[in-house]
């Protein structure tokens, strides 16, 4: 469980951290050479628009491990632990269907782009989509294990 964590880790923050680096290098470097250079940097704005898409869906995995993409705790935190357990999970469940909904929408989205480029770096445009799919298929993974560990606890609570 612990490798889990740490490729988790690496992938929700570590990785996001360096592809923000990378967009404001890039549009940095590209701003100075067009306005003091008048020389433009070939393909860095599609570089970060790739880098940026990518830190986005990477950044939705970090967010999901440490908890933070649902905000009705208040409401939930008045039930008893029993049915807070059971609001969790069923929340959790939720989740993980509407990011299986969303991989469909990826996967849509990579056949029909799989014939585009990004013209100046000749990268397909799927490419960006792949980055959803992948975010969406470990957050599926995440709150469904989430949804199981909180029926378990519920069941103990019961007992």
């Amino acid at each position: 469980m612990r490798f889990v964590n740490s490729i988790g880790e690496l992938v929700g923050s570590v990785i996001p951290v360096i592809l923000l680096a990378l967009v404001i290098i890039s549009v940095g470097a590209d701003v100075v050479g067009r306005n003091i250079f008048s020389a433009p940097i070939f393909g860095a704005s599609e570089v970060s628009v790739l880098a940026f898409v990518w830190l986005v869906w990477l950044g939705v995995i970090g967010a999901a491990k440490r908890g933070d993409l649902m905000g009705v705790r208040y409401f939930v935190d008045l039930l008893p632990p029993r049915g807070r357990r059971l609001v969790h999970a069923t929340m959790n469940i939720l989740v993980a269907l509407i990011a299986t909904g969303v991989i469909y929408a990826a996967i849509m989205q990579i056949r029909t782009a799989r014939f585009t480029t990004l013209m100046s770096i000749g990268v397909p445009k799927w490419v960006m989509s792949v980055g959803l799919a992948i975010s969406m298929a470990a957050i599926v993974v995440m709150y469904l294990a989430r949804a199981w560990s909180e029926f378990r606890q519920a069941r103990s609570v019961g007992r």
